[in-house]
């Protein structure tokens, strides 16, 4: 079925734009001034540019991601070989360089798209993916661009075609996720189209030569390019069905209500201007927005970043396809509130997450000093112990989840990550102390020896020299 030609999308920013790129600045002010990314995955990312040859050091383990992680943790990387600098330093500028990605694609987004409503979806589920170094985030920017440019009818069919295969050969190195989205695309939109939704037919077609292109990638990818540290191999293999596994998608909403509630706002615009029979009234989406953000302010944690992911790639693709199944401008006129409320309960949840961080590096303080400290065998006051996740009240009211909230809640959360530990406190205290957990054969061991050996040989600084030696003496594998 073929749409009218849109209207050629205004440059001014709607207020919607405004309310989303508001919450973006919190999200990003409170991530740069607390370090985020030092407490998950981000740590070792961040790291491996600082101590030297980035790629050589850890990003050429995960080479069948190599587009993500290099678009996203490679300026950094480039202003330390420029200015080189301190260990503080460098940490606040990698992660405004970080946070500055996803700004980028969105507006090319806006530059490509036929409607508003591309961008707006992007950052929108940016926000959510954001505090985790998720590769979905330089991943599915690429993917709304080229589905932005897919459904605009003034582009001509080899347009569509180039753009699929040259975003499609850079989705590949990104994850693979893109192709079920790509996959979910296509059948959403053909569904729609069977319904008489005036959806932009030739999408269907393009999302599933995509879907095709992703999948045989991927397998080559994964042939020709396995991860060359066996313990990210491991862990990969016991996380590869968290996003396809339907009963675990069910479970991340239940153990973060905040989700469900974004989720729905970004749902119910689209199901009622595509006359899905299903319709969220403005009292209803009241409701859930005030249980967002009591979520937001009562449970965000860093798992509720990392859950995201499993289903936010989804949520986006469905939003965006009712979304196009929509009268020209109905969508934009009807997601308005939504996205600003979606903004709110976003702002909300950075807020409580930086409290937690603010809770964490204070913490660090009090225990750090000078040189590299064992925590678990040190004299000093007792590292609270080590605890699985727990949800119940953690939930619906985290901050009187335990006796010492930062004792019970913040230390065993945020220190989930034992292997991250080290890099906090050493970029933290800009570079003078390191404390650390010993790690387990049986876990994630972030580095090789063998290029952790050759930055040694030539690295400059007392501070890069310590760190180097730590790596190389616990946190490496031969």
């Amino acid at each position: 079925m073929e749409i009218a030609k849109p209207v050629s999308p205004s440059k001014r920013l709607d207020r919607c734009d405004g309310a989303l790129l508001a919450a973006f600045a919190i999200v990003a002010a409170l991530g740069t001034w607390n370090g985020c990314l030092l407490v998950n995955d981000g740590a070792v990312l961040l790291s491996a540019g600082w101590l030297g040859n980035a790629w050589n050091l850890y990003l050429d383990q995960i080479a069948s991601r190599a587009v993500s992680t290099l678009v996203a943790f490679g300026p950094a990387w480039l202003a330390r070989r420029a200015f080189d600098l301190a260990p503080a330093s460098y940490v606040t500028v990698a992660h405004a360089l970080y946070f500055a990605v996803p700004l980028l694609l969105w507006a090319a987004m806006r530059t490509v798209e036929p409607q508003r409503l591309f961008s707006r979806l992007y950052l929108a589920m940016t926000l959510v993916l954001v505090y985790f170094p998720t590769e979905l985030i330089v991943g599915t920017g690429l993917w709304m661009i080229w589905a932005a440019v897919a459904a605009d009818p003034t582009r001509s069919t080899r347009q569509v075609v180039a753009t699929t295969l040259g975003l499609g050969l850079a989705m590949a190195l990104t994850h693979p996720s893109l192709a079920a989205m790509s996959l979910l695309y296509a059948v959403t939109g053909g569904a729609l189209l069977a319904f008489g939704r005036p959806f932009p037919g030739r999408t269907v077609m393009a999302a599933a030569a995509m879907a095709a292109l992703l999948v045989v990638a991927y397998a080559a990818t994964s042939s020709l390019m396995p991860p060359a540290n066996p313990t990210i191999a491991r862990a990969l293999a016991a996380n590869r069905y968290d996003h396809v596994d339907p009963w675990w998608m069910l479970a991340t909403l239940a153990m973060f209500p905040m989700l469900a509630a974004l989720w729905l706002l970004l749902l119910a615009p689209g199901a009622e201007v595509a006359r899905l029979r299903w319709r969220l009234p403005p009292w209803a989406m009241t409701a859930v927005a005030v249980l967002g953000l009591w979520f937001a302010l009562n449970g965000a944690s860093m798992l509720t970043w990392i859950y995201a992911r499993h289903t936010g790639t989804y949520v986006l693709v469905l939003a965006l396809a009712l979304a196009l199944a929509a009268p020209a401008g109905d969508w934009l006129a009807r997601a308005r509130r939504p996205l600003m409320l979606f903004a709110a309960i976003m702002a909300a949840g950075a807020i409580s997450y930086g409290v937690d961080l603010v809770l964490f590096g204070r913490f660090l303080e009090q225990r750090g000093g000078s040189g590299v400290v064992d925590v678990d065998a040190s004299p000093a006051p007792s590292w609270p112990p080590r605890r699985e996740a727990t949800f119940g009240p953690r939930i619906y009211f985290k901050w009187a989840a335990g006796g010492d909230y930062v004792r019970d809640v913040v230390v065993p959360d945020y220190d989930w990550y034992r292997v991250t530990l080290a890099f906090h406190s050493f970029f933290a205290s800009d570079g003078r102390t390191v404390l650390f957990h010993r790690l387990t054969a049986d876990g994630w061991i972030p580095f090789a020896c063998a290029p952790i050996g050759r930055a040694l040989d030539g690295a400059q600084g007392e501070s890069r020299r310590m760190f180097l030696r730590f790596l190389g003496e616990n946190y490496c594998v031969r």
